[in-house]
C-alpha cells in the first residue's frame, strides 16, 4: 500500500496495533451503514485512560478508508463557546458533506453540552452521526428528556480483560517474560498498560512494569499516570481530599470531614468533587477510585510525604475504630473499612489477594442463604462440617455471616457462634469443646457476661473473613476471648490472622485426622480500642519485625485452676490465723504486692465477698462465707445452724461459694481489682 503523508502511515500503525473493543466497532459501523437509524448520537464514557480517544481515531480511520467525510473536534484545544464550536468545525470544510462528527474530550463541554443537545444536534442533517467520547455519562437531562430516548446511545467504556492487554502488548512487541507482570499491574488500563510497557523497554531485560518492580516501587510513574489521569494539579485541599479517597476503603462526606478536620461546608465541597471524577465509582456504600489510582495515590502520597501519609493514617484509623466499638449502624462497614487500611502495609497486601475487595459488603445470612452455605463449608471442610454447621445454624443462626461482591455474588462465608459460661446444648463439636476448656480450664473462667467468639468455618475470600472478624472483634458484647479456625489450606487467613496480632493457639484434629489451627486472643487483657491503636503502628512499620507485637498483660495465671481453688479455700479457712495465713499460696500470686503480708491477703478476701454480695442472686452465697469465716471461728454445723439451712444444704451451698469466689480472685488476679 502506498503512503503519501505521515497522518497514512500513523493511521496504518493504529489499525495494525488496536485491540480490542468488537462490540463498540461493532455498534458504530451498524449505525454508520444504517440510513433509517433512530439513533444518532453515541456517548462513549469511561475514566480517563481507559481508551476513548484512541477508539474514536479508530473508527474514524475505518470510516474515511471507506470513503465517509469525517469531522473532529477535541475539547482540549476547542474553547466551550458557540463561537469557538462552529469556528473548528468551518475550519475543516462544510458540515453538511460529512457524514460522521467525533467529539472528543466531551467532559471540558461544560455549560455548552446543554446547547449542543438543545440547538446545535436538532439542526444537523439526519445522515451524519455523531459520536462523543467523554470522561462523563451525558447529564441527566439526555436521559430523562423522552425525544432523546432513543436517538442518544450512551456505552461505559471498561478496561480490557486479560486476553485483549496480551495481545495489546503483543502487538507492542513486548516479551512475554514482561507481559504477565504488566497485565496484572495495569488492572486492564489501556493507558497503565502502555506506560508499564514503556517502563518496560527502558529497562530492557528486566521483568515486570518497572523492571520486575510493582507500581509500588515506581514514584516516577505513578507521578506520570496522575498527570494524565487528573489532566490538572489539584488545589491542596482538593489533593489532601484524593489521598483520603485512596486510603480508605470507601469513602464518604463524614469520612472526609473527620479525616482532614475541615467544616462541613468544605467537606461536602471536596466530596461533591471527588464524586465527579472519572476514575471515581459511587455506590451504596460511598466513592470507591479505580484500584490503579488507589494505588498511585498512595505512592505519590509515601514518596512525597510520609509524615504527612503517617498522619492521615493514623487519623482514618483511629475514627474507624472509634466508630465501629461505638457499635452503632453502619457496624459491618466500618469493620471492613478498619481492616481494608492495613492493604497499606506491604506485608499485609502480599499476605493475600485483595482484588475488589473494597466492595465487598457484609451482611448477616438469611434463611435463603443456608444452602449455599452450608454447600460452600462441604467443599472447603468437607461432608462432615458441612453436618456440624447445619446444627449450629439450628442453635444459633446469627453466627452466620456473609460476604457479597457489589454484583451481589457470594465471594465469602464465617461461622462465629458466641459461647458463655454454662452453655449447654452445644452440638457435638470438638474444636467448640477445646475452645472451652481453653478458656476455662487452662486459662480463667469467663465472666457472667463474658463471651467466647469461636470463628469456626470461613470459606472464599480470606479478606472478607478478615473484615468479619475485625468488626465481631469489636462488636461483640462481652467479648473475652475470641479463637479462630483455620485449615491447611487457608494460608492467606492464617497469614492474615497473624499480621493483625492473633496468637497461634491449639491445634484440634478434624475426623478425617486434617489439622485445624487455631488463632487466639485474650480480648480482656488488650481491649480492642487498645489493640486497635497497637495495630496502627504495626501496620505503618510495614515491616512487622521491625514492630513487634505490643505486649499484652498475662493472661495464663501461674497457678492451675484447681490448685487455684484449694488455695482459695485455704486462705478462707485460715482467715483468722495470721501465722496459718502467711502460708498461702495466694500471697505468691498477682492478688497482693510481692511483700505484702497475711493483712492484705485478708483485706483482698474480705472485699471479695462485699463484691459477691453486690452481685445479683449471690447474696446468700456471701452470708455463707460471712457466717462462716468472716464472723469468727466456728464449725460448719453451728454456721449451718445460723444460715438456717440443713447442714447437706449448707455444705452445696459452701462448696459454692468457694468457687465463685475463686473465680473473682482469679479475674482480680489477671485484670486488677473492680472499682
Amino acid at each position: 500500500m502506498s503512503v503519501d503523508s505521515h497522518g497514512n502511515v500513523l493511521a496504518a500503525l493504529r489499525r495494525k496495533s488496536f485491540t480490542g473493543r468488537v462490540a463498540e466497532l461493532r455498534l458504530l459501523r451498524e449505525l454508520m451503514r444504517d440510513e433509517a437509524r433512530g439513533c444518532f448520537v453515541v456517548w462513549l464514557h469511561g475514566m480517563g485512560g481507559v481508551g476513548k480517544s484512541t477508539l474514536l481515531l479508530r473508527f474514524a480511520d475505518e470510516a474515511q478508508t471507506q470513503g465517509a467525510v469525517v469531522r473532529t473536534i477535541d475539547m482540549r484545544c476547542t474553547q466551550a463557546t458557540p463561537d469557538a464550536f462552529w469556528a473548528a468545525l468551518e475550519a475543516q470544510g462544510p458540515l453538511e458533506e460529512a457524514q460522521l462528527l467525533l467529539i472528543d474530550s466531551a467532559e471540558s463541554l461544560g455549560p455548552l453540552e446543554w446547547w449542543l443537545r438543545d440547538q446545535f444536534l436538532p439542526r444537523m442533517p439526519t445522515h451524519l452521526l455523531v459520536v462523543v467520547g467523554s470522561r462523563r455519562p451525558p447529564e441527566t437531562e439526555w436521559r430523562t428528556d423522552p425525544q432523546w430516548w432513543h436517538a442518544l446511545c450512551s456505552v461505559r467504556l471498561s478496561g480490557m480483560d486479560e486476553a485483549e492487554a496480551f495481545l495489546l502488548l503483543r502487538n507492542r512487541d513486548v516479551p512475554e517474560t514482561s507481559a504477565a507482570d504488566i497485565v496484572r499491574a495495569s488492572h486492564g488500563l489501556p493507558l497503565a498498560l502502555a506506560l508499564f510497557a514503556d517502563a518496560s523497554e527502558a529497562s530492557a531485560g528486566t521483568a515486570g512494569p518497572s523492571g520486575g518492580r510493582e507500581l509500588y516501587d515506581s514514584p516516577d510513574l505513578a507521578r506520570e499516570l496522575l498527570r494524565l489521569l487528573l489532566r490538572e494539579t489539584p488545589a491542596p485541599a482538593r489533593t489532601d481530599a484524593l489521598q483520603v479517597l485512596a486510603l480508605a476503603r470507601v469513602t464518604t462526606e463524614e469520612l472526609v470531614r473527620r479525616t482532614l478536620d475541615v467544616p462541613a461546608a468544605e467537606a461536602q465541597v471536596l466530596f461533591a468533587w471527588l464524586q465527579g471524577l472519572s476514575f471515581v465509582d459511587s455506590t451504596a456504600a460511598g466513592l470507591i477510585p479505580h484500584e490503579l489510582v488507589r494505588e498511585a495515590l498512595l505512592v505519590d502520597l509515601r514518596w512525597r510525604d510520609p509524615e504527612k501519609y503517617e498522619r492521615l493514617f493514623r487519623r482514618l484509623h483511629a475514627h474507624l475504630a472509634e466508630r465501629l466499638t461505638q457499635r452503632t449502624g453502619g457496624r459491618w462497614a466500618f469493620g471492613a473499612g478498619l481492616a481494608h487500611l492495613g492493604r497499606a502495609s506491604s506485608v499485609v497486601r502480599e499476605a493475600a489477594d485483595w482484588n475488589g475487595a473494597d466492595r465487598f459488603q457484609l451482611r448477616s445470612a438469611r434463611p435463603k442463604d443456608l444452602h449455599p452455605v452450608l454447600a460452600a463449608i462441604e467443599e472447603e471442610h468437607g461432608v462432615a462440617a458441612g453436618r456440624l454447621a447445619r446444627q449450629w445454624w439450628d442453635r444459633q443462626p446469627s453466627a452466620f455471616i456473609v460476604a457479597e461482591d457489589d454484583r451481589g455474588g457470594v465471594v465469602g462465608t464465617v461461622v462465629a457462634p458466641c459461647l458463655e459460661r454454662g452453655v449447654t446444648n452445644l452440638p457435638d463439636d470438638p474444636v467448640a469443646h477445646a475452645a472451652l476448656e481453653h478458656v476455662t480450664g487452662r486459662s480463667s473462667p469467663l465472666r457472667r457476661t463474658g463471651r467466647l467468639l469461636l470463628g469456626r468455618w470461613s470459606t472464599g475470600s480470606a479478606v472478607a473473613a478478615c473484615f468479619v472478624l475485625t468488626t465481631l472483634w469489636a462488636t461483640t458484647p462481652g467479648l473475652a476471648v475470641s479463637w479462630t479456625c483455620a485449615a491447611r489450606e487457608q494460608e492467606e487467613l492464617s497469614r492474615l490472622l497473624g499480621l493483625y496480632d492473633q496468637r497461634p493457639g491449639e491445634t484440634v484434629t478434624r475426623a478425617d485426622g486434617e489439622p485445624i489451627f487455631s488463632f487466639v486472643r485474650d480480648w480482656r487483657s488488650m481491649p480492642f480500642a487498645r489493640w486497635a491503636e497497637a495495630l496502627s503502628t504495626r501496620l505503618l512499620a510495614d515491616d512487622p519485625a521491625a514492630a513487634p507485637a505490643p505486649a499484652a498483660e498475662p493472661v495464663t495465671p501461674a497457678m492451675p485452676w484447681s490448685e487455684f481453688v484449694g488455695a482459695v479455700k485455704y486462705a478462707y479457712q485460715k482467715l483468722s490465723e495470721p501465722e496459718q495465713l502467711a502460708r498461702s499460696a495466694l500471697l505468691r500470686t498477682r492478688l497482693v504486692a510481692s511483700d505484702a503480708g497475711p493483712a492484705e491477703l485478708r483485706q483482698v478476701l474480705t472485699e471479695t465477698v462485699s463484691q459477691l454480695r453486690a452481685q445479683p442472686g449471690r447474696r446468700q452465697l456471701a452470708d455463707i462465707l460471712e457466717i462462716t469465716y468472716l464472723s469468727g471461728p466456728r464449725s460448719q454445723q453451728a454456721a449451718a445452724n445460723r444460715a438456717a439451712l440443713s447442714f447437706s444444704t449448707y455444705r452445696r451451698r459452701l462448696s459454692a461459694s468457694l468457687v465463685t469466689a475463686a473465680e473473682l480472685l482469679r479475674e482480680r488476679e489477671l485484670y486488677g481489682p473492680v472499682p
